[in-house]
């Protein structure tokens, strides 16, 4: 009897890790694959709502604000303010998302997607504290030129149309 209820746990336990396994696979390749259809162009669509949407192409004029704040800064020779204007859309933009937008979009943007939103951030810093500490004009459009590149491959990638166009049988 004892050898049996030994066996029995052990049963339990593997069958226990093996629908743990199970859903965790689910969970990861059906239930967090962020809703998406190909455009007619051959993009990939981000399938957001009013405000997701709204929140995403805010944030892309901020960068390309940004951008162009940069260029006048350093055409200017003001690396100073090259540095302040890179900061403005570094990680700390990222960090100022509103709670209940950041977890939809996490839900819902492709990680992909998402990667290349950070590394962009990120490389934004890198510019601002290259800015401040070299004070190399050429070397801080250096960096704006690979920024750029970013911005192209992710609007060559995919495209946020409005719900109602986003739908996939449109």
């Amino acid at each position: 009897m004892l050898r049996f209820l030994k066996h029995r746990w052990q049963l339990l336990l593997i069958v226990a890790l093996g629908l743990a396994l199970a859903g965790t696979v689910l969970f990861f390749t059906v239930l967090q694959r962020a809703p998406q259809a190909p455009s007619q162009d051959g993009r990939l669509r981000l399938m957001l709502d009013h405000a997701e949407r709204d929140y995403v192409l805010g944030e892309m004029r901020h960068l390309l604000m940004a951008v162009q704040a940069i260029v006048d800064a350093a055409a200017a020779g003001d690396m100073a303010r090259v540095a302040t204007e890179a900061r403005k859309v570094g990680m700390a933009e990222v960090k100022n998302i509103p709670p209940a937008i950041r977890t939809r979009l996490i839900g819902k943007l492709p990680a992909e997607f998402r990667k290349l939103g950070f590394a962009t951030h990120e490389a934004f810093d890198a510019l601002a504290l290259d800015a401040e500490s070299l004070g190399d004009r050429e070397h801080t459009l250096q960096q704006l030129a690979a920024l750029m590149n970013r911005c192209i491959a992710c609007h060559a990638a995919y495209t946020v149309l409005p719900p109602a166009a986003a739908e996939p049988n449109r």
